[in-house]
């Protein structure tokens, strides 16, 4: 069973790296922009939608606001991006808004803004996924009823791909981003020339408008705070600066304004188009699927590889948050405020639990909205723009504290203040306005989290003062305790008698010789019989101790036993176990698994210690020879004789005034 997991595991994630190549696994440019950029490149598809979709509740008459929305939106990305390309090259060793915050801002920003982050890439997976699944279900509309189904395994595949490690996650996903990129600007220059020779026309619309709503600022605002899901994923390059070729902060650079250019230009250009041509929202068909019917023709080969790229590129979009989850989660590991599995790197050093951790979470979300791209969006973007605003804040401290050293900070600062003033309105405006649609949940779930994470550090540092003493007289002091010699129980627990019990007694002779005991749990009264008379034919002269258990429990009264003895600093209690390895992991059902649940609660006792005496059925075709029950020390045991065993029924007590 091992093997063929082993196998599959190497068929789909492939041999393992050694850690020496990893250098020879950083990303180019051309690389790098499909795996940091897909999320924010893609949202072409849906920010423009989601903008006509507020502003539609007003009545068609209201869509021409999308134009200056969309270059609002476009003119705070490029104000982000400037600010973030100096984050790149101020923090080149990654971490983004989380790093800038705790080191600028203190801890509390810093988790702060690392909480934002994580919501967001959950969220980013299941929107992207989703909207992928809504793109290709305008062009074939029997698949809208399997959308929950496509979104699932399509979440499986790109986590799959992401396993596999970054540089071949990203020559996979390189070509759907690029023919995106190709397509997307065809549509955009095509539609241009036919507008100019007036052969564009706008759509019919055969079906009733909506009644018109007075067209005030907060909707505008939620327009706006609609179309803001275009930026998310802005700030996922300067997380993962380290994964870039050298030079890393320049490369980063490059490519994160060629981002934000993309972007830019896509999100103008669509919702342009959306204009001219009359553009209403349909839940069964996207705006982007009826701009490139009416650009590119219906039923042309253009237009279905336009749609197809646009599912490739919003699932594709969900790498983004696979590739920076996974790094930002390890960093949080690394400073003690997630589990410690999150720094590890798995056979293709890339951090492997973030990655399941990411796709589980993703699909329990895509379940419960179904795969609804407009129920989910309310959540997005909620918190990334608090993160943008920690970051920029911080980033003004952070020339502030190198005016003297820095030239030019000022200028940079001004900069990071921009932007930090700019992302700060565009929070209150998301929360004011996405409020009331859900986005309460992402209010309550980031401080959730950082009191989690509160929690998780100060257990680290609690563990961390007991294996770690730091001064002088703490080491002084565990030096004196190693001198003083506790004494030592041993309890070996017996079912029956065999030869892994024989070598289990041996041992557990050696261990304790002065306190050495045998116990068995009462079960049937035929069982304990038979036991009772093997016990006292072995001839040892450890007594079988039997507690009473009346409910035919094995485990509480196994504890309840190991606790009468008050275990503690002065007194080591080891137990000792014997128990089945079987042959195959399917033979595990045949056995009644006692060993393993005894183990599990006696590793919550304090001061007992848990040793297992394992008998391999497999290797133990051969047949132990009789072991004699001795000690190292003493061999006098050894001439005991047949029937000296004794049997000792024992009333569990505790001692007056001792806590067990």
């Amino acid at each position: 069973m091992v093997s063929v997991a082993l196998s599959l595991k190497r068929l789909l994630i492939g041999r393992p790296i050694p850690t020496a190549e990893e250098q020879a696994h950083r990303l180019s440019k051309r690389i790098a922009l499909p795996v940091f950029s897909s999320d924010a490149i893609s949202s072409t598809a849906y920010a423009t939608e989601e903008i006509l979709i507020v502003l539609f509740l007003a009545g068609s008459a209201a869509l021409h606001l999308a134009i200056p929305i969309a270059v609002g939106i476009a003119a705070l990305l490029a104000i982000v991006a400037v600010s973030y390309e100096q984050t790149v090259h101020a923090y080149p060793n990654g971490g983004g808004s989380y790093i800038v915050g705790k080191d600028n801002l203190g801890t509390v920003p810093g988790l702060v803004a690392a909480s934002s982050l994580l919501v967001d890439y959950v969220m980013t997976v299941a929107v992207s996924v989703a909207s992928g699944v809504a793109a290709i279900a305008s062009a074939f509309p029997g698949l809208f009823a399997w959308r929950v189904l496509i979104a699932v395994v399509l979440v499986l595949l790109v986590a799959i791909a992401n396993l596999r490690g970054l540089r071949e996650s990203g020559r996979l996903f390189s070509i759907p981003t690029y023919s995106f990129i190709l397509l997307c600007s065809g549509l955009i220059v095509v539609g241009l020339i036919r507008w100019a020779t007036r052969t564009l026309h706008p759509i019919p619309h055969g079906l009733a408008e909506p009644a018109a709503r007075t067209m005030g600022l907060f909707l505008i605002l939620r327009a706006f705070s609609a179309g803001c899901s275009a930026m998310t994923g802005t700030e996922a390059i300067s997380n993962g600066v380290p994964a870039f070729k050298p030079p890393e902060s320049r490369n980063a650079g490059i490519t994160l304004g060629i981002m934000a250019a993309i972007l830019g230009t896509f999100l103008i250009g669509v919702t342009w188009l959306s204009h001219v041509l009359d553009v209403w929202p349909k839940l069964e068909d996207t705006v982007l699927s009826q701009v490139g019917r009416s650009v590119y023709g219906n039923g042309t080969v253009l237009y279905f590889a336009l749609q197809i790229a646009t599912m490739a590129i919003l699932i594709i979009a969900a790498n983004t948050s696979f590739a920076d989850f996974p790094r930002l989660s390890s960093i949080l590991a690394r400073d003690g405020f997630m589990p410690r599995q999150f720094q590890n790197r798995g056979d293709r050093l890339v951090f492997s639990n973030g990655v399941i951790g990411l796709a589980l979470i993703s699909i329990v979300l895509i379940v419960i909205f179904q795969a609804n791209v407009t129920r989910m969006i309310p959540l997005y973007a909620v918190g990334v723009f608090t993160s943008f605003t920690i970051s920029q804040a911080g980033m003004v401290v952070h020339w502030y504290r190198l005016r003297e050293s820095e030239s030019g900070w000022r200028w940079r600062a001004v900069m990071n203040g921009v932007g930090a003033v700019s992302t700060a309105i565009v929070s209150v405006v998301i929360m004011a306005t996405k409020l009331p649609e859900g986005a309460w949940i992402v209010l309550i779930a980031i401080p959730a989290l950082v009191v989690l994470f509160h929690s998780i550090h100060r257990h680290y540092e609690r563990v961390g003062r007991l294996l770690r003493p730091q001064g002088p007289e703490e080491l002084a002091e565990l030096g004196r305790a190693m001198l003083v010699e506790p004494r030592t129980t041993v309890v070996l627990f017996v079912s029956q008698v065999n030869a892994v019990v024989a070598r289990s007694l041996y041992l557990a002779k050696a261990l304790g010789e002065a306190d050495t005991r045998a116990v068995t749990i009462k079960g049937e009264d035929a069982t304990l019989d038979m036991l009772e008379e093997q016990w006292a034919e072995i001839g040892t002269d450890v007594p079988l101790e039997v507690v009473e258990s009346p409910y035919r429990e094995l485990v509480r009264p196994a504890v309840k036993y190991i606790r009468s003895l008050e275990p503690g600093p002065d007194h080591m209690v080891v137990v000792v176990i014997p128990e089945f390895v079987v042959d195959h992991w399917w033979h595990a059902f045949l056995h009644n698994q006692n060993a393993l649940r005894l183990r599990g609660a006696l590793f919550l006792v304090p001061w007992v210690v848990v040793v297992s005496i394992p008998l391999r059925v497999g290797s133990a075709e051969q047949t132990f020879a009789p072991v004699a029950v001795t000690t190292p020390r003493s061999r006098e045991a050894s001439t005991a004789k047949p029937g000296g065993g004794r049997l000792r029924r024992t009333a569990i007590r505790r001692a007056p005034g001792r806590r067990s």
